[in-house]
This record gives structure tokens, C-alpha cells and sequence, in this order.
């Protein structure tokens, strides 16, 4: 069934714009009627998404409001709603324009037969593996709202991890973009003029001066070129970045990175135990569940070491020591893996896992924070320490001569 973008005019003479799902536009026009809304413009919205689903810069639903979404789901399925009564609701609730459009498109689905994991497996771009995943668990189980209960608890935690991060580095990554722009306007504008001053005077530059004199000309001579270049270079990265080959080289890279790489790592093992708890604890199996947590890994070292893992355990290996076996996760997270696989409470253990890891990732972002300002600061001082002398070195030179 189409799903259209309307404005419309309620009772009340205001402006008011929605989403409504209608076999054509005279149909969701007379649905509208009925509901007191009179229409002002219409536009299907179905085939313009799909058009447009698959380009880069039109991105998902953000996780926190996909958690809030998903938790007002879990209480109005058991408050005792219908599937479709429940999406109904959350279509008029939510805020975000392509979630109410998805929603509409799921709800349109069921209507048509399909299953609740079904129809949101058909949208890969708002719903991950996980997610579906764990729907169809609790469909199959009976118990749905406890279900998207875990899955909004999840969400919830993972958002604020990856918030956490992301809030880590902004300080740095202003500091940096700062500094840079300060050189850059000092390099193409400020030594410019200096410079000819210091050649009016027919007078010989110390060699400091000289090589600062010469990153500024070949700067403002180059600037095109260097910018292009940069362009370009960093377009074939990215483009590399993305083949597989190259992913697993940027990974290994990145987990190799002195600070950045136990940041990684512990990031990555904190969210694979979270995840692969959540999977467990909602009925899942334990080799459908190392799958589903590898596929939602950012690191293709993580993720081909749980394939072998996967492997091993199908073949009748212990959890625990085909975590132990890869060589890239924790002792301490292995050994208390196999403490739950002994006492039957893998996932309790895995949850534990994520909690203790998450704390030692705010420990170390909270240091690493401390550290990079002074950091910074003395590398801004240090250049801006070298321009300065630069230029003040051939200015005192020529005083002294004057003298």
C-alpha cells in the first residue's frame, strides 16, 4: 500500500503535516476527511525513499530515537494494543519524518500477511540484523514486548557509548581544526609581508627565517595543487578503505594506533559482549548469536575471528576457549565467559563483560581528554614559538646593525 506525505488544514484552522498510508490519493484524502483534516498538498512518499535509500548522505534513524521508539512500542504492546493499533500510535508519535515513513511501510506490510520481522528486515537501513533478529525471537517465544524491552536497553547503552566517544574528541578535533586555521592564515598573509620588509633591507636571513619564508611562498604558489592533491589522496583512501582488502589493513591499523587502539578494542569488546548478551538472554542461539554479534562489528579482525569461533563451536569446541584461541580477546573476558559457561550464565557473565568495559573506556577517554589539552597546547606553543623567532630574529639583527 502507498505511503504519502500530506500538509493539510485541521478544524481548528491550523497547518498541520503527516504521514498516512492509502490505496490512492482519493482514498487517503476521504481518510483524512473523516478525521476532520482537509487536505492542502499531497506527495507519495514510498517511491521517492526507495529512490534515494541506497545514496550515502541520506543515512538511518538515529539510535537514541530508534531506543525511544522501540521502548513505546514494548509498552503499547503490553498495555494490550495490536501490532498494527501500536505502529498506528508510534507513526503519530514519532518526530523523525523517515521513521514515521518506515513505520507506515511496516504497518502497511503487515496488513498484507507479512510477520513484524519481515516487514522490518525490508528496510536493512533503519533496522539492523540484530534487531530483526531478536523481533523474530520474540515473535517466535510469544513474548515481543519483553523483547523490544532488551532491544531498547541496547540501543539505549550503545548510543551512549558511542556518544561518549564521539564527546571525547570533539574538544580535541576544535583545538586542532583552530590551530590549523590560525597557521594557514599566518603562513598565506602575515610572513607575506614580513618578508618584504626583510628584502628591502638587502640584508642576509638566518636560515630559520629563510625556511619559513619558503614553506609560505611554496604554500600561497601551491595552494591549488596541495589542496587537490590532498583531495585526491584522501578519496583513494576512503575508496581503498572500503574494498575488503583494504578495510582489513585499515583495521589492523587502527588497532595497532598506541592510545587509539586500546580505545578500539575495548570499544569493540564491550559491544560484542552487550550485543551477544542481549541476542542470548532473548532465546536466540548461542551460533546464531556469535554470527548476528559479528556482523554488527566495525572491525573485520573482530569479525573474521568470531567466524572461526562460530566454526569451532559448531564443531563442539567450548565457547570460552575458542574466544581464547583467536588471540584478540581479553584473558579477563574470556575467563569469565567460561565461569558462565560452567555455571550456565554466559549471558549474565557477557553483560558484565559490557559493564565493566564501558566503565574502563570512560576511564581511559577521561585520561586521554586530561592529556591531549596540554598536549595540544604545547604543540600549538612550540610552532607558534618557531614563527615567532623566525621573525624576530633578522628584525633584531638589523637593530643591532642600526646600532
Amino acid at each position: 500500500m502507498p505511503v504519502y506525505n500530506y500538509r493539510a488544514v485541521n478544524g481548528e484552522g491550523r497547518s498541520v503535516k503527516g504521514v498516512i498510508d492509502a490505496e490512492s490519493v482519493r482514498a487517503a484524502s476521504e481518510k483524512l476527511k473523516k478525521a476532520g483534516v482537509y487536505l492542502s498538498s499531497i506527495k507519495e512518499a514510498t517511491r521517492e525513499r526507495r529512490r534515494f535509500a541506497d545514496l550515502p548522505f541520506t543515512g538511518g534513524v538515529s539510535s537514541s530515537e530508534l531506543a525511544v521508539t522501540t521502548r513505546q512500542f514494548s509498552t503499547l504492546l503490553s498495555s494490550g494494543l495490536t501490532l498494527e493499533s501500536s505502529l498506528s500510535v508510534l507513526c503519530e508519535q514519532s518526530e523523525d519524518q523517515k521513521l514515521r515513513e518506515v513505520l507506515s511501510q511496516v504497518r502497511s506490510r503487515l496488513g498484507e500477511g507479512a510477520s513484524l520481522h519481515a516487514a522490518l528486515g525490508e528496510h536493512k537501513g533503519v533496522f539492523s540484523d540484530l534487531y530483526v533478529n531478536m523481533v523474530r525471537a520474540g515473535e517466535e517465544s510469544g513474548a515481543l514486548d519483553v523483547v523490544l524491552e532488551r532491544v531498547a536497553d541496547f540501543l539505549e547503552k550503545n548510543s551512549e557509548l558511542v556518544s561518549r566517544v564521539r564527546g571525547a574528541m570533539i574538544y580535541p578535533a576544535i583545538m586542532f581544526a583552530v590551530g590549523m586555521a590560525v597557521l594557514v592564515f599566518i603562513m598565506a598573509f602575515v610572513i607575506p609581508r614580513v618578508s618584504e620588509i626583510f628584502e628591502a633591507s638587502n640584508k642576509a636571513l638566518p636560515l630559520i627565517t629563510v625556511v619559513l619564508v619558503g614553506a609560505s611562498d611554496f604554500m600561497r604558489g601551491n595552494f591549488v595543487y596541495v589542496l587537490i592533491a590532498s583531495a585526491a589522496a584522501v578519496f583513494v583512501s576512503v575508496r581503498y578503505a572500503r574494498t575488503e582488502r583494504g578495510r582489513r589493513v585499515y583495521d589492523r591499523f587502527v588497532l595497532g594506533v598506541p592510545v587509539l587502539g586500546k580505545i578500539s578494542s575495548k570499544v569493540i569488546v564491550s559491544r560484542f559482549s552487550r550485543t551477544l548478551s542481549t541476542l542470548l538472554s532473548s532465546g536466540i542461539p548461542l551460533l546464531d548469536s556469535i554470527e548476528v554479534s559479528g556482523s554488527v562489528l566495525a572491525n573485520s579482525v573482530y569479525a573474521d575471528s568470531l567466524a572461526d569461533v562460530r566454526v569451532k563451536v559448531a564443531e563442539g569446541a567450548a565457547f570460552g576457549t575458542s574466544l581464547r584461541e583467536t588471540g584478540v580477546f581479553p584473558p579477563v573476558m574470556v575467563r569469565m565467559v567460561s565461569i558462565g559457561e560452567e555455571s550456565g550464565e554466559v549471558e549474565a557473565m557477557l553483560s558484565k563483560v559490557a559493564d565493566m568495559y564501558d566503565s574502563q573506556v570512560d576511564r581511559v577517554l577521561a585520561s586521554l581528554t586530561s592529556l591531549l589539552e596540554p598536549v595540544m597546547i604545547l604543540v600549538m606553543g612550540v610552532v607558534m614559538g618557531f614563527i615567532v623567532f623566525a621573525i624576530l630574529l633578522p628584525v633584531l639583527n638589523l637593530t643591532s646593525a642600526i646600532g
